[in-house]
């Protein structure tokens, strides 16, 4: 997969120059993509790398932030078919406005849309009214409600005359779709020049157990969709603790230190004999996904179960430290948003968050993010995977290759320049100062390909109440009990895969 790079959207953030505004809404899609609430999931962002070329690129100026000029250029370079006035449906569980349908923005207006910024929404139309002409084609996005976007799937496709010629799915859905063999390789569909098989810059495909040919998902240099470790900054300073992020600077901010933290600031307060502030604490998938992560430890990466691999029986005996034998990690309660919102009801010290999580809190403390610390095995190259809402071709589409290259071609309305689809404000409002920032971008590229969570039928929910909940099954134990589990979701995922 290629490398994502700031561009100019770090040239903008170094800067400071803020010209295109952000729609602030459910997972942070910055593509000023007009739209109501997305129900059931929202899109998040790639992995990506950053390096000594991405600091060059930040310190360039650009007119479009200076100016906010209108870009010029072409879609694609690709000759256009035509397609007979062919009607290219995608289907999903939202209103996307941006179709035939829709000739103004008033337009758009009018059925109850809304857009964040005039000019990107009205290159988004612009890009509409370019690929009808060239092609001889209208677009129609097509709001089948979330069980109806599944239901499709499974019967249309199934049938092998698809509903619509492009499918944007959940995870949850569109995993096990790739796995039914209901997916069409990106490798036979998309032109060798495509963007999608090359640079990747209007489009980013999604590894599923190593093979990245199926699923993909609007390209971002916005990590608006990483997970962080995130922690209580005056209950730090309160203690006497350094910063977490200097001593990972350090070399410092190894799991035993980490463990000294939370022993620490895991405290009695009010005196009544029991402990009301931990150390660490938040539900049960980050946490895996978060150790795990800082040990270099994925349990669906590829085709073999990861949940044997050492690095990972390291994670989860350190995740038994925290929980059985130091008790400074809150205790599960099994209720989800009590476990997710410790953090930010100073109930914890530490706890792994989303980047949304973040934003727009009215709490009387400051709440920084830190690198995880990193275990014996970790080098501190990775953080958890955020899945992402992914589109695929299904099988049974009538010239698929015309359809990806309309469909790359829509959704270049920027026509290269991405400053106007990644507009950072929304990221900066989650991080109190641009340090944070900054360590926001850098541990925001790190993100692994581990999609255990969304691999049917896998048995990390019962290995994680065996060991911490119940507490009936040591780490090794659990870990026999139910490898070979996993290992069968993981066989019944990649069938179908090429």
């Amino acid at each position: 997969m290629k490398k994502r790079t700031l561009g100019r959207i770090g040239s903008v953030l170094m800067a400071g120059a803020m010209v295109v505004s952000l729609a602030a809404c459910g997972g942070g899609d910055s593509s000023s993509t007009a739209t109501t609430a997305a129900a059931g999931g929202t899109e998040t962002t790639a992995a990506a790398d950053t390096t000594a070329a991405d600091t060059a690129a930040a310190e360039e100026t650009t007119a479009a932030a200076e100016d906010g000029g209108a870009v010029t250029g072409e879609l694609s370079n690709y000759e256009a078919k035509d397609m007979g006035g062919r009607t290219i449906k995608i289907g999903l569980w939202w209103d996307i406005f941006y179709d035939s349908e829709f000739q103004t923005l008033d337009d758009i207006t009018a059925a109850g849309g809304t857009y964040d910024n005039a000019e990107t929404a009205q290159m988004q139309l612009d890009a509409v009214r370019a690929v009808e002409d060239k092609w001889n084609v209208k677009i129609d996005y097509v709001n089948l409600g979330w069980d109806g976007v599944i239901s499709s799937i499974n019967t249309s496709v199934t049938n092998g005359t698809p509903d619509c010629d492009i499918y944007l799915t959940d995870p949850q859905f569109g995993i096990p779709a790739v796995a039914n063999g209901y997916a069409m390789n990106l490798e036979d569909v998309a032109p060798a020049d495509s963007d999608i098989l090359n640079e990747e810059n209007v489009f980013t495909r999604f590894p599923v157990l190593g093979n990245e040919n199926y699923l993909f998902y609007t390209s971002t240099t916005v990590p608006t969709g990483a997970v962080y470790l995130a922690y209580n900054a005056d209950m730090v300073d309160e203690m006497g603790l350094e910063a977490p992020e200097a001593l990972a600077e350090r070399g410092e901010w190894t799991w035993d230190k980490f463990a000294e933290y939370c022993q620490t600031l895991t405290r009695d307060t009010d005196g009544d004999g029991n402990m009301d502030v931990y150390g660490y604490g938040t539900t049960q998938t980050k946490t895996m996904q978060g150790f795990l992560a800082s040990n270099n430890a994925m349990i669906a990466g590829t085709t073999t179960e990861g949940l044997s691999d050492p690095k990972s029986i390291e994670a989860f005996n350190f995740i038994d430290r925290l929980y059985n034998v130091d008790g400074t990690a809150r205790p599960y309660t099994t209720d989800w948003n009590d476990d997710n919102e410790a953090l930010f009801q100073n109930k914890v010290a530490f706890g792994f968050v989303q980047f949304y999580e973040l934003v727009g809190r009215d709490i009387d403390y400051e709440v920084r993010i830190c690198p995880a610390p990193i275990g014996p095995s970790g080098d501190g190259s990775m953080t958890p995977n955020e899945l992402h809402n992914c589109y695929f071709i299904p099988v049974g589409v009538e010239d698929a290759t015309a359809v990806y290259e309309i469909f790359e071609e829509l959704n270049n309305w920027h026509m290269g320049d991405t400053f106007y689809r990644d507009d950072p404000a929304w990221f900066e409002s989650g991080f109190v100062d641009e340090d944070q920032l900054e360590l926001g971008y850098t541990e925001g590229y790190k993100a692994n390909a581990d999609i255990f969570n969304s691999v049917s039928n896998n048995p990390m929910g019962d290995v994680w109440y065996a060991i911490y909940v119940n507490k009936e099954m040591s780490v090794s134990q659990a870990i026999e009990s139910y490898k070979q589990q996993m290992q069968d979701a993981i066989d019944a995922l990649s069938a179908n895969m090429e």
